[in-house]
């Protein structure tokens, strides 16, 4: 199965590129306060409500961007092989098939669903692939509609999708705190954050909207 050219490279620049402007504009404003403190300190005409200020906003930045742990809690019970021979044998073809490792864990969810992710490790690195199949999908589908369910999730490992992941939900997991710690105080200092939220917003859903296209493919 080939991989669509440079499709896979140019999502990673992508996410990389979204994650560093936001750690940039996080640490730009927090150098920027820094900054005022200490020129306000240098002065000998100490300003109280400015240091307030800038203090506060230091504070709520840094604790906004600080990585928060993976935890992962199971969305539903555990399929087991030993217990479901039949669908981890159709959920072996297609990994053959489509030259991926199978999921090292199987869920049967609530939903009308059937995703994939990778969870563990360090933004993806040294993660583990999890998938969760719908219990009330599965009852409505044929063999073969199955199988291209399947297929499709399939096609978001193949493509790199759950390796984008993390890098795409931490990044705006922590833009969404910083936004709200501001927006919820009328800080000044949420005009930016709100900004650039706006925009990785927009980007990412392009990118998730890219790869249901790809994983179709």
């Amino acid at each position: 199965m080939g991989r669509t050219p440079s499709s896979l490279a140019l999502r990673s620049a992508l996410a990389v590129v979204l994650t560093i402007g936001f750690y940039a504009i996080a640490f730009g404003v927090a150098g920027f306060l820094a900054l005022l403190m200490l020129l306000d300190l240098r002065s000998g005409r100490i300003h109280l409500q400015l240091l307030a200020f800038a203090g506060l906003g230091i504070f709520t930045i840094l604790w906004s961007i600080l990585p928060r742990i993976d935890r992962f809690d199971p969305p539903g019970p555990r399929l087991l092989p030993a217990e479901h021979p039949r669908l981890f044998a159709r959920i072996s073809s297609i990994a053959a098939r489509t030259g991926q490792q199978e999921p090292a864990e199987v869920y049967l969810v609530p939903d009308v669903n059937a995703w994939v992710t990778q969870r563990g490790g360090v933004l993806g690195f040294g993660s583990r692939r999890v998938m969760g199949l719908g219990l009330p999908l599965l009852q409505t589908l044929t063999t073969s509609q199955f199988e291209g369910v399947v297929t499709h999730e399939f096609g978001h490992f193949h493509g790199g999708d759950t390796k984008l992941g993390p890098w795409i939900y931490k990044t705006r997991a922590a833009l969404l705190r910083t936004l709200v710690a501001f927006e919820s105080g009328g800080s000044l200092l949420r005009f930016p954050f709100r900004w650039y939220a706006k925009l990785y917003l927009r980007v990412t859903l392009a990118i998730s909207r890219w790869q249901e296209y790809a994983a179709d493919r």
